[in-house]
């Protein structure tokens, strides 16, 4: 069964601690949260938050640098929240600009997710637009590249927003990767505009009923909700939550 949460990247702009922001989306009908960092708080402090809030730690985007840097402590951290999936959130336009590029992003990946693996997490990728760029070869765009050179050891976490903002019917690539894909970042967007890169749901032109019926078909276990550019994060966590409720009902 497909549930909700939220990627607390959208309501960062609250002027609170995180552990009071885990109760506020507790209350909203969101099941589960994706981490963007701690704030100023410890993971032990989190990890207290959430058992008392009883939400679900769906995830964490951690940067590549973070895990480059300081991977021990990095890792660590997201163990003592019993957050079991680290989400690579980019890795760069670059990557994804040729065949020889997408080999190279591909192989970093893969080499980072066997460690993470081995410490016990699920990896997985989070697209922005730039994956979708054709690709000269047997290959429609730079995404589908980077899915043939990668395996089951590297999740994709699915963004439909960035994703049609790219030029790309996201319906299509969750049919086309549903056996990759258990987490879906369910965002709206308006093409063209990257001042509206991210909107509320129902602002933009995604087609939100198709991509829930087709999550909800495919098995996917999170709809994560995102965006990271509301202006009124008290307003967006609340429509939100009622909006991603219904297209469940109805999905």
């Amino acid at each position: 069964m497909v549930r909700p949460a939220i990627q607390l990247y959208t309501i960062r702009d609250l002027e609170e601690p995180l552990t009071e922001t885990l109760h506020r989306v507790a209350d909203t009908g969101y099941e589960g949260v994706e981490f963007a960092g701690f704030g100023d708080e410890s993971p032990e402090a989190i990890a207290d938050a959430l058992d008392d809030a009883d939400l679900k730690p769906v995830g964490a985007h951690v940067g590549l640098d973070m895990l480059q840097t300081d991977y021990e402590k990095t890792v660590e951290s997201y163990r003592i929240l019993g957050c079991e999936r680290i989400v690579i959130p980019s890795y760069g336009e670059d990557g994804f600009t040729s065949k020889s590029a997408v080999s190279e992003a591909a192989n970093r990946l893969l080499t980072l997710a066997d460690s993470l693996v081995d410490d016990g997490f699920e990896v997985h990728y989070h697209n922005h637009t730039y994956e979708f760029a054709e690709l000269a070869g047997n290959f429609d765009t730079a995404y589908d590249a980077f899915a043939a050179q990668t395996d089951d050891r590297l999740g994709l976490e699915f963004d439909v927003g960035l994703a049609r903002h790219g030029d790309i019917d996201p319906v299509l690539y969750l049919e086309r990767y549903s056996d990759r894909i258990s987490l879906i970042h369910l965002t709206d967007t308006i093409p063209g505009d990257d001042d509206s890169l991210h909107v509320d749901l129902g602002e933009g032109v995604i087609d939100l009923n198709a991509c829930v019926r087709t999550a909800v078909n495919a098995d996917a276990e999170w709809l994560i909700y995102e965006n990271g550019l509301t202006t009124n994060p008290m307003e967006t966590l609340t429509s939100s939550t009622a909006r991603i409720q219904k297209l469940l009902d109805t999905a």
